[in-house]
């Protein structure tokens, strides 16, 4: 059967080569869905050494340039967090006492993914558990060598989708092909979890991923997009919050977006601010309500209640009904 590519889109890497992601039409589930087809990617090996000796076994060393790859996030600072204070940024990351980083991050989301299936097994199906946990661990990789934008309003999505994509794409260049076919389609879905109607235009904005790719990707999303909150949380645990304050001190001001937020809710903590941008942007995801409720139970335990803005800004935002808020702030 002909498949029908609405578009594509050519990532060059250092390889030398492009690869190809068409976005093609996809009725398996009796509705217009977009499946992403990704072509010519190739596994980088060390070919000098394959050229010497052909039975050369290229898989250890794979597997040792990939952990170099990976562990590159380690001197990859998680910028929001130094932008609020939390801790300051030195010349040399090696000067790091302890500092949150691409590698902890991507650590903790998978953690947080794997005990929201501990806890509630009926959440997502089995099939998809795996496949969330392989992409959770490498979602980042995009940010190595460009570094971590913040989420605030200050980049173009666009730009920062693109450069991204490109470095994803050559960092796993030493994975298998499979899989790195797996990880760039992931990659795709997940910057843009809810539809895939940002790449093809109006003409076509009633299409959508299939319902697989629409949870597993969504869950991974929220898995992203809630672990900064609580880590801002957990600053607060340990006597050093963050604060928006120090941004507009200390560093270029602050966004319209941020701004936004702290003259709604009436406060301007990192961890506050954080969690009024996910509940506006995120309340559409499929999952939500569990990772609301972890947020809400995080909250309690720092600052003792609930923020005092938390169900109005709820209601405002048409987040959840007002019984469900109740038994959230119970």
């Amino acid at each position: 059967m002909e498949v029908k590519i609405l578009r594509s889109i050519n990532v060059p890497t250092t390889n030398g080569e492009t690869i190809e992601i068409n976005l093609v039409e996809d009725n398996l589930y009796g509705k217009k869905t977009i499946r992403p087809i990704i072509e010519n990617a190739k596994m980088k090996t060390n070919s000098d050494i394959e050229e010497e000796d052909s039975f050369y076994d290229f898989r250890p060393r794979n597997i040792w340039e990939i952990y170099k790859i990976f562990h590159q996030g380690d001197r990859i600072a998680r910028s929001g967090n130094y932008l609020c204070g939390v801790y300051k940024k030195p010349e040399d990351p090696a000067d790091f006492d302890y500092v949150e980083c691409d590698t902890n991050h991507a650590s903790s989301c998978e953690e947080l993914a794997r005990n929201i299936f501990r806890f509630y097994p009926n959440s997502v199906l089995e099939h998809l558990r795996e496949r969330i946990c392989n992409f959770l661990r490498y979602h980042d990789l995009g940010e190595l060598g460009i570094g971590d934008r913040p989420d605030d309003g200050s980049c173009d999505r666009a730009e920062k989708f693109t450069d991204e994509l490109s470095t994803f794409c050559d960092k796993i260049k030493y994975l298998p092909i499979e899989s790195q076919e797996e990880l760039i389609r992931d990659f795709i879905i997940f910057e843009n979890a809810l539809s895939p109607k940002i790449f093809l235009g109006e003409e076509h904005e009633d299409f959508t991923w299939s319902k697989d790719d629409l949870m597993a990707m969504q869950f991974a999303k929220l898995c992203d997009k809630a672990d900064a909150p609580l880590h801002a949380l957990l600053y607060e645990l340990e006597g050093r919050p963050g604060d928006l304050m120090f941004k507009k001190k200390y560093f270029d001001g602050i966004t319209a977006q941020d701004q936004r937020y702290i003259d709604e809710i009436g406060e301007s903590s990192q961890s506050a601010v954080w969690i009024a941008h996910f509940l506006d942007h995120y309340n559409n995801y499929e999952f939500f309500p569990i990772f609301l409720a972890i947020i809400v139970e995080a909250v309690k335990e720092v600052r003792g209640e609930p923020f005092p803005w938390f169900v109005d800004f709820c209601i405002r935002h048409n987040i959840c009904s007002e019984i469900s808020l109740d038994l959230y702030c119970a």
